[in-house]
């Protein structure tokens, strides 16, 4: 009864979960083509460009702190909550700093429409970020709540979107959504973890400082080697192929990276079980293979479904401006496998067991390779080159992260992998035929989808079956 009752809670937040992440990406499935066409290529290269230099200053804004204490609350629980007014007050001095350097990072802007989105965006991202507590919601397993939170901020976004972007003249609007959308619910946040018992003491240890600040630096160091490998591409772009290229390599790296969030739904509900068994030592050998399978069985067919219908989405989605991508795309799909990989070893179980110097070497060596990668190849092949450095980048992050789990290494050899491959033949082909006959996305995609679910679920289900049949024959 006790297990049935872990599953049912487990599933429940599974489901919550993964209907607000589905919602989300109908959410970003209407704005993100809407952007795309309403700002133009050089827009939203301009607007990549200001979300990529943001996201190294959120790095110095939150050197980690968030990190250690999301871990600790999932390890340790309420034993932890005497972390949380240090942590905001180390991380209010640290947006401090990065508020100061943000100003000097303006100032040298020579674009008038960069500066003054780095200026609107960037401080205002640090305040929305320190009065965040989704992080909270997530190591106290309060899933269904932070799920009530995402719909309603990504909703708020969207409505901002709609009613204020016309053109490119209307970018701030952008920004501006994100930002009050972020604050209202932060704050809707805050009064629920109070309301449910998080006490917050209003009293600092400055003791305690030194026992936060060590791992905490080893996780933001790992958190800015992660912006480096996915953010590098950005700036190498841009500065080597001009802001039209930007804008066609953001918006096929921002369309992966949407399908990828929902990839990972299961690793979220996890993550906090993962780090509360490795206090123990048990079942996270169990935990581990759950989750690879589930992500093997979503990822596999992504990919290869994106790079047989890439051609019918772009102008679909993004307009004929966007007429590059369609190859692009194709490049890029890799990294719905690669990346959930990297975010399952590295960002996930070596987070959740507490090994942040394995985590900061496996997001070390990501950041070296794709630096390395980013200057290499995209001079030599340009977005292709890319594409490539970004894709490539998480499978050094994976591979690294995977070899420092050994007794994890047969995690790999799962049925549900094997099965999500055999599928993939019949679902290729049902999307040859249908597009063969109708160039009607849904029509196709749908066919292919129904077709993959058919064979993945039938080899899925006579392999728990004949597992079954031999726990009862063993009896």
């Amino acid at each position: 009864m006790k297990h049935t009752n872990h599953l049912l809670r487990y599933g429940s937040y599974v489901f919550s979960i993964a209907g607000a992440r589905t919602a989300g990406i109908l959410i970003s499935s209407a704005t993100f083509p809407y952007l795309v066409r309403k700002l133009g290529v050089q827009g939203y290269g301009y607007w990549s460009y200001v979300i990529a230099v943001c996201a190294f200053l959120t790095v110095l804004s939150d050197p980690g702190l968030t990190t250690f204490l999301t871990q600790q609350l999932a390890a340790h629980r309420e034993h932890a909550f005497d972390c949380i007014v240090d942590v905001l007050f180390l991380r209010l001095m640290s947006s401090a700093i990065a508020g100061i350097i943000l100003l000097l990072v303006v100032s040298l802007e020579i674009r008038t429409e960069v500066r003054f989105l780095l200026k609107l965006y960037g401080l205002g991202i640090l305040f929305v970020n320190l009065l965040s507590c989704d992080y909270i919601l997530t190591a106290l397993e309060m899933f269904h709540f932070r799920s009530v939170l995402t719909v309603a901020q990504q909703s708020a976004y969207a409505l901002g979107i709609f009613a204020f972007v016309r053109s490119s003249a209307d970018i701030k609007w952008v920004a501006l959504s994100i930002l009050l959308s972020s604050s209202l619910t932060a704050l809707i946040g805050w009064t629920i973890l109070l309301r449910r018992g998080v006490k917050l003491r209003a009293r600092l240890r400055p003791r305690s400082w030194r026992g936060i600040l060590v791992p905490s630096t080893h996780y933001a160091a790992s958190t800015l080697m992660s912006s480096i490998y996915h953010r590098t591409g950005h700036l190498i772009v841009r500065w080597m192929l001009g802001d039209f290229a930007l804008g066609i390599y953001a918006a096929a790296t921002r369309f992966v990276d949407l399908l990828r969030g929902f990839v990972t739904i299961v690793l979220q509900v996890l993550m906090p079980r993962i780090a509360f068994a490795s206090q123990s030592g048990q079942g996270v050998r169990k935990l581990a293979k759950v989750a690879l399978a589930g992500i093997s069985i979503v990822s596999i067919p992504l990919c290869a479904g994106l790079i047989a219908t890439s051609h019918l989405l772009v102008p679909w989605l993004m307009g004929t401006a966007y007429t590059a991508d369609i190859s692009l795309l194709r490049w890029v799909a890799p990294y719905l496998v690669t990346a959930p990989a990297a975010s399952l070893f590295a960002g996930t179980i070596l987070f959740a067991m507490g090994r942040h110097r394995a985590y900061l070497a496996a997001t070390a060596v990501g950041a070296a390779c794709g630096v390395i990668l980013n200057f290499v190849l995209t001079p030599w092949i340009g977005l292709i080159g890319a594409a490539l450095a970004f894709v490539l980048a998480e499978v050094a992050v994976a591979g690294v992260a995977f070899a420092k789990v050994p007794e994890l290494w047969d995690s790999w050899r799962s049925p549900a992998i094997a099965a999500s491959v055999v599928a993939l033949l019949p679902m290729l082909l049902a999307v040859r035929v249908a597009n063969a006959y109708t160039s009607q996305v849904g029509v196709v995609i749908v066919s292919g989808a129904c077709f993959y679910i058919a064979v993945c679920g039938w080899f899925v289900r006579r392999l728990v079956s004949r597992e079954s049949f031999g726990v009862v024959a063993g009896n």
